[in-house]
């Protein structure tokens, strides 16, 4: 039973007599327990529910149409997979089969001669039915379906700690978040922009987690899985929320047995479900990519925590760098705009980290309990961004590029808890100078703030779909171009009339760049799926297609003009 003002009245105890029962969440991203609630007899708190959802399903509908448009308009544009996405591809291909990949995708990097691949093969799996359906364009909606239910469980999660203003500042600051990076929503299939979708699930299941959901636990484990084998680069942040939320909810003291712990070992079985297989990998080969993966960190110099926390310092400012859209011109104009992400000042980055826990502790000791517990998590996810800054290789500098996504992320969080602290500041003054006489006000103006809310979150969606529609026709939705695209679809026709029943090496006749690497790549996923045995010439892709036979057939492929067009010409020879 439920009393008014949004508190559970006290359950009957074991022993007989009433136990306390915590507070319903109706309370969170609001005012203090002592306005939160609505008056006596006025709104009934099932009307108040019903009132509520349609704001819930605009919350949903803001993130995840845009998502489905940008998809669906890829789609008809001929998406196909290529560069990375079709070694990622290939991988979701390869699940159903004798071949099923044991690790993730493979990395840029190699440790003496053995390749590095990425923690686990979860992408894969999740991608795997998408692929074997439609070989050619899975990838993508699967990809795309993927990320819907990555958004959707953010907001639900959201909703389980703040009702709508919960789900409502979770679906602004992904939308603002896609604003800024639309290459991450125009292509999800890429592992670093599907990683840092799921990071958004991680914090938002993890605060819901924190302040006495634990229900979201084995999802807040199975997201943050899906961060580490997707992109190694992200473990700080993920683990640490991971860990920290359960910890947390242990921490307050509140009733924590009974269910609460079958969610718990949920959570653990889920985690040891995921991560058997890539466990078993590094058990049964010597070195195993785990240990790989730690070698490959260790052998390189890393920028290091100073250049971290400048970059953190430029995420938590006012404007933050992450505002402002990469230099895609000369590779000079990409290295200084790249270097300006690490230009802000380090002292504000430990201010800000300082801040954040004065406000949890502030928050904490004036019972604001949702509060104190984001601003710890939002410390947390800070500490692991600058990790995952800190260690990436001073001569990989330029990876910050993708990599840095998580300052979007984590300059997000940030700005969330300061502008709720200061909210709580501005509504605790109030009611010190008279400003609200009864304990409804701050609740009625909660109610007359759903359509505002609701226009705003509308027009940001609309403000996305209009930008990434415009970017359609750039290099982010296929990380290599439209142009590479057709040739793709050109030259597969061409080989697969010529070629031969066994392996065969598959040569593109053009610049070496990364133009003909995407060609070669995508040419070869697609006569995979043909069932052809085809053998990139680039050694890079050795450990995913196989290495070309010595002194088999080679089909070559030949691309004409200046510009690269989408023509294709074939010859083989022995």
């Amino acid at each position: 039973m439920r009393a008014h003002g949004g508190h559970e009245l006290a359950g009957t105890g074991r022993s007989g007599k009433n136990a306390p029962v915590e507070a319903s969440t109706t309370e969170t991203l609001g005012a203090p327990e002592r306005y939160a609630g609505e008056r006596t007899g006025e709104v009934p708190v099932g009307t108040r529910g019903r009132s509520e959802c349609w704001l819930r399903v605009v919350c949903h509908l803001v993130i995840e149409l845009p998502l489905v448009v940008f998809g669906v308009a890829a789609l008809d544009k001929g998406w196909r997979p290529l560069f990375d996405n079709a070694d990622l591809a290939l991988r979701s291909f390869q699940v159903f089969s004798l071949r099923s990949p044991l690790v993730g995708h493979q990395m840029a990097v190699s440790v003496g001669t053995h390749a590095v691949f990425g923690p686990g093969p979860l992408q894969s799996w999740i991608l795997a039915v998408p692929v074997r359906i439609d070989p050619a364009q899975g990838a993508l909606w699967g990809a795309v379906l993927g990320a819907v239910m990555a958004v959707a469980l953010a907001i639900e999660a959201g909703w389980a700690v703040g009702r709508w203003r919960g789900a409502a500042t979770t679906a602004g600051a992904f939308l603002i978040f896609a604003l800024v990076r639309p290459e991450v929503v125009l292509d999800p299939v890429w592992n670093v922009w599907f990683a840092a979708i799921f990071l958004v699930t991680t914090f938002s299941t993890a605060l819901a987690v924190a302040t006495g959901h634990l229900r979201w636990w084995p999802v807040t484990v199975i997201a943050a899985t899906v961060v580490v084998q997707s992109q190694a680069a992200f473990v700080p942040p993920a683990v640490a929320l991971c860990i920290a939320a359960p910890l947390l909810r242990l921490a307050s003291r509140r009733q924590f047995g009974g269910n609460n712990l079958g969610w718990l070992w949920a959570g653990f079985g889920a985690g040891v479900a995921l991560w058997i297989v890539p466990i078993g990998q590094e058990i049964t080969n010597r070195p195993g990519n785990l240990t790989l993966l730690a070698r490959e960190a260790r052998a390189q110099s890393a920028i290091g925590p100073s250049a971290a926390l400048r970059a953190f310092g430029g995420a938590a400012r006012m404007p933050p760098d992450w505002v402002h859209q990469l230099p895609t011109g000369s590779g000079l104009a990409q290295f200084y705009g790249i270097a300006g992400l690490v230009s802000g000042p380090e002292w504000w980055g430990l201010a800000v980290l300082v801040l954040l826990a004065a406000i949890g502790a502030v928050a904490l000791g004036t019972g604001r309990r949702t509060l104190a517990i984001l601003s710890v998590l939002t410390v947390v996810a800070a500490v692991g961004v600058v990790v995952t800054v800190a260690s990436i290789p001073t001569p990989q500098f330029l990876v910050l590029g993708y990599l840095g996504v998580v300052l979007s992320l984590i300059g997000l969080a940030v700005w969330v808890t300061l502008f709720w602290a200061a909210g709580e500041v501005v509504l605790a003054s109030a009611f010190r100078w008279g400003v609200f006489e009864t304990g409804d006000g701050p609740a009625t103006g909660a109610r007359w703030a759903r359509w505002p809310t609701a226009a705003v979150l509308a027009a940001l969606s609309v403000s996305l779909v209009a930008s990434g529609l415009g970017q359609l026709d750039s290099t982010a939705p296929t990380l290599s171009g439209w142009t590479a695209v057709r040739a793709v679809d050109l030259a597969s026709e061409a080989v697969a009339r010529v070629a031969p029943a066994g392996p065969f090496r598959l040569q593109v006749d053009g610049p070496h760049d990364e133009f003909t690497f995407a060609v070669e790549t995508g040419v070869a996923y697609q006569l995979v799926t043909r069932g052809l045995d085809p053998r990139p010439s680039a050694v890079v892709g050795y450990p995913t297609f196989g290495s070309p036979p010595r002194d088999g057939p080679i089909v070559e492929v030949v691309l004409h003009g200046p510009g690269r067009p989408v023509s294709a010409h074939l010859r083989s020879r022995s």
